[in-house]
Order: structure tokens, then C-alpha cells, then sequence
């Protein structure tokens, strides 16, 4: 299991789940080695140093690289995530440009999102206390051998105590998607028998040794998904406009370094 799978326990029980809808994003990294890379940017958001800031905290307004009405990203804070990602796959020498240009804008999407949700978090009055952040490490380690988990993290060079910050901050989106978006959705006896029939195939190596109530809550899991999914783009994009969202994109590309190239599309 990857190191970012231990943060995508999420409300689907152990079913990896991403709201992330940049799918342009994802397509870029299919070479062996992007994937590698990419991968670690999914991680750079959960384990990176960022955190957000006020935007009395910003010594100097001018380096704020994401902004919305309370909370701030500098470019520090961005390149301390990226940078994370990039010690943890050092091997990877030969990794070219393009590749990591395209690493770097999906950890800005990445970034964006989590200052959005973070700030609808302070919004609704959401909070995550110290018992749960214990409850999920523990659900997480259970699934591997003894000292696996720490051996793992030491191999990514991620300190411990930083993972497990990047845990609360992921725990913390977790229950508003799950307030927002979740707990809304209404599947009936109806939607169960459609899925089944539009993919009847898909189950019938399961009816064989599946229990009926199983097998519906297997559907109701997927629908579920599909219906949070579906709903997610609309939803992120109303809450970058309720929270004024802004990218500094000049700054980004004085980010970008020589030959970066342009990857925005201007100021949202």
C-alpha cells in the first residue's frame, strides 16, 4: 500500500476514494517515472509542511501563492510540500521536466482544494479531536506487520509526527465532504435494482457466493461514490467563489523557473 492510501480511509470504510475531479491533472502522469512522482505530490498535500495561514500571518503579502478571504498558502509553504515529495523519491534522477512541472501544478490544484475545504471546515465549526486522530492511526496500522508501518515512513522519509499532522488536516476534510456531500445522498430500493440490472454482469461471479444484503450493500457503496463524485466539482467550485479563491498565477510562474512554460489560465 502507498503511503498516501493511509490517508484514504475515508467515510466508503477502506475503499481508497480521491474527491479530487482535476482528471486533466491526473492524465498527465503515466510513464513509470511520472507516476512515481505523481504519486508523491498526492502525498506532498497530507505529509507536506504547508498548513495555511491567516493573512495577518504573512509577513509579506506578496509571496501569498493561494489566498482566499482567511486563509493563505505562501510560496514557501508550497515549496516546503513539493520539496517533501521530492526527497521521498530521490532516485528519481532522471525524471524530466515536463513531469515535474505537471507534479507541481497538481499539488497546487491539490493545495487550492484543501485551503477551501479547510476554510469551509472553520465555517461550519468543525473540529476533530485527539481521539479520533488516534483511532484512525490505529485503524491504519492494524493492516500492517509489526513495525512495517514506521519502516515504512522512515523509507519515505516522513517523520512521524509530521504524517500524523497531515492525517488531521485529512481526517478534518473527510467530515465536511461527509456532512456536505455524504450524508445528503438518498439511494432507494430503485436505484439499487437499476444499478443491478446496467451491471449484472459485474456481478454474477459475486450472487454465486455473495449474500443479497452483501450484495446491496456493495451497490449502495458504489452509488454512494458515484453520486459524491458527481456532486464534488459543482460543490468545490461554489466554494471557491463563496471564499474568493485566487491564485497568484504571476508569482507562480516566477515559481516555475526557466522553461517552465505556462500553466494557468489566469486569476481565479
Amino acid at each position: 500500500m502507498l503511503i498516501s492510501d493511509l490517508f484514504m480511509k475515508t467515510i466508503f470504510g477502506k475503499v481508497a476514494i480521491s474527491y479530487t475531479h482535476n482528471n486533466a491533472s491526473a492524465g498527465r502522469c503515466r510513464a513509470p517515472a511520472a507516476v512515481r512522482v505523481c504519486r508523491a505530490i498526492c502525498c506532498a498535500v497530507m505529509v507536506g509542511s504547508a498548513g495555511c495561514s491567516g493573512p495577518d500571518d504573512v509577513s509579506q503579502q506578496e509571496s501569498v501563492l493561494i489566498r482566499t478571504d482567511r486563509l493563505t498558502v505562501t510560496r514557501a509553504q508550497f515549496d516546503r510540500a513539493f520539496e517533501t515529495a521530492r526527497i521521498a523519491y530521490s532516485d528519481d534522477r532522471s525524471v524530466d521536466p515536463e513531469t515535474i512541472k505537471n507534479a507541481r501544478r497538481r499539488l497546487l490544484d491539490q493545495m487550492a482544494e484543501e485551503v477551501i475545504i479547510n476554510r469551509r471546515a472553520k465555517e461550519l465549526g468543525i473540529i476533530l479531536d485527539d481521539a479520533e486522530v488516534e483511532t484512525a492511526i490505529q485503524e491504519i496500522k492494524k493492516d500492517y506487520p509489526e513495525e512495517e508501518f514506521a519502516r515504512m515512513l522512515l523509507e519515505s522519509a516522513i517523520p512521524y509526527p509530521l504524517w500524523k499532522d497531515r492525517l488531521r488536516v485529512r481526517l478534518l476534510m473527510e467530515k465536511v465532504v461527509d456532512l456536505e456531500l455524504v450524508q445528503p445522498v438518498n439511494i432507494t430500493v430503485q436505484d439499487i435494482e437499476e444499478y443491478y440490472k446496467t451491471h449484472e454482469d459485474d456481478f454474477a461471479v459475486e450472487d454465486e457466493n455473495s449474500p443479497a444484503m452483501d450484495l446491496n450493500r456493495h451497490i449502495v457503496e458504489r452509488l454512494r461514490r458515484q453520486m459524491v463524485e458527481a456532486a464534488y466539482p459543482k460543490w468545490i467550485d461554489e466554494l471557491r467563489t463563496r471564499y474568493g479563491l485566487e491564485i497568484n498565477w504571476e508569482l507562480w510562474e516566477q515559481s516555475q523557473g526557466p522553461g517552465a512554460g505556462s500553466n494557468g489560465q489566469g486569476k481565479e
